[in-house]
């Protein structure tokens, strides 16, 4: 779970391997598919410009 933990300070923990929503390998998932599906690094990286939305949505900051 990723976490603000001041203002302005956020903190990326790892999480458990489940299956990812779009190739479907056993890896750490982050929710950063285009429509906030579960995806591995490989697949999020694919579509760096969603996921680097889903990334800033997911920390409630305006984009930079």
């Amino acid at each position: 779970m990723s976490r603000e933990v001041a203002p302005g300070i956020f903190l990326i923990e790892p999480e458990p391997d489940a299956r990812c929503e779009f190739c479907g390998k056993v890896d750490e998932l982050r929710p950063y598919g285009p429509k906030g599906e579960r995806l591995c690094f490989d697949c999020a990286m694919k579509d760096e410009k969603a996921a680097k939305r889903q990334f800033i949505k997911r920390l409630g900051v305006e984009s930079q």
